[in-house]
């Protein structure tokens, strides 16, 4: 080694580069090995730091290690972060210590490459059989996370919605459970605002996103009031479609909705708007599960929750619709009871995304092994 080589800052962070590529954990600022310096610009430290994590979770994986380290930060946030110990360009941003990069700038990353694995998978083809002629004619609105996954579990048994006659069932739940759900299914369609910042908007509006408000979901059919249900009382929803029972639907937890968010954002310009919907659910499907709580209200919000909760239920016993259950039970549940979180740490998002990189099971995996919602 020259005097030259070993007092280039350059020649040293490809010297890195290379250890990572190869599988290697090191940290930036405890690595001393120096090297011929390359041509061409170097990765940020976004890649590199989320490079050496993946590396500490897998064994090498060169064609995974390009990918990374080609791939572009998403969203808003930083650019790409030089190394710290580089001469500086004069422009731009401060060079770091890979290892005190945020989970947020990591999670950029790792968000283009779930994106571009979800794209190459493409959706799910949907499951149906043929409609059976004397089944009962419904169309499920409310709880997303629920009516999607039970919509397409009446469809693959020969139950679809629609047709003459229709019953409209609307599936209630506490609203602070029917807030965080809507929210959570719009991660894994289109994507949406973080948490806080979409509660925020509806309730300085004072008003209730579509879907969790019964009685919209409900008037947007024109059903005639002898052709609508307002259910509560789950155990008795199987009766309400015409089956003797439904599949126990599991709500993402937090950590999943909030990495399909990032993700749906990504897959938006990737494809056409009408596709994302579908890789989303296929997502949805697949994705493995981690065991995190699902998101939930936070106390700030909860006044406002139990105010609109009580103005929908008088709405509803003013229109007269049968309910099966009680009103009583879309009150919010009471704080000490609730079970989900205010919001999804970005150190466990990103180690479920980390999980996903390095884990290709879950783009080969039949739908049905999936460990996701479903």
């Amino acid at each position: 080694m020259t005097g030259a080589s070993a007092s280039d800052p350059s020649g040293r962070a490809h010297s890195w580069i290379a250890h990572l590529r190869e599988g290697g954990t090191t940290p930036w600022l405890a690595w001393s090995h120096h090297g011929a310096a390359a041509g061409g610009p170097l990765p940020g430290a976004q890649q590199l730091e989320l490079l050496r994590r993946i590396n500490l979770a897998a064994p090498a994986d060169r064609a995974l290690a390009d990918r990374v380290l080609a791939a572009p930060a998403a969203g808003r946030g930083k650019a790409d972060l030089p190394l710290l110990g580089l001469a500086p360009s004069g422009f731009g941003p401060r060079p770091v210590d890979p290892a005190t990069v945020s989970a947020h700038e990591l999670l950029r990353v790792a968000s283009v490459l779930l994106a571009d694995d979800l794209v190459g998978l493409g959706a799910d083809p949907v499951r149906a059989t043929w409609p059976r002629p004397w089944r009962r004619r419904f169309r499920l609105v409310g709880d997303p996370v629920l009516v999607g996954a039970l919509r397409e579990d009446l469809l693959a048994r020969g139950r679809p919605e629609g047709g003459p006659r229709t019953f409209v069932v609307a599936v209630g739940a506490p609203l602070d459970d029917l807030l965080a759900h809507t929210w959570t299914q719009r991660c894994f369609e289109t994507g949406t605002k973080p948490w806080a910042e979409w509660l925020r908007f509806w309730r300085e509006r004072d008003q209730l996103p579509a879907r969790a408000d019964l009685l919209a979901s409900v008037r947007r059919w024109n059903a005639r009031r002898p052709f609508v249900r307002i259910v509560t009382d789950l155990d008795q929803l199987p009766r309400q479609v015409g089956v003797r029972r439904l599949p126990e639907v599991r709500v993402p937890g937090a950590d999943q909705a909030e990495l399909a968010r990032r993700v749906a954002a990504v897959v938006g310009l990737r494809v056409p708007a009408d596709q994302r919907p579908g890789l989303m659910r296929t997502l949805q499907r697949r994705m493995p599960g981690s065991g995190a709580a699902p998101i939930g209200v936070p106390a700030r919000e909860r006044e406002w929750v139990a105010a609109s909760a009580e103005r929908m239920s008088r709405s509803l016993t003013r229109a007269g619709y049968s309910v099966v259950g009680d009103l009583a039970d879309l009150a919010p549940r009471a704080a000490s009871a609730a079970t989900g979180t205010g919001g999804a740490d970005d150190r466990q998002v990103l180690d479920l995304a980390i999980r996903m990189v390095v884990d290709p099971s879950w783009r080969s995996r039949r739908p049905s092994e999936g460990e996701g919602q479903q």
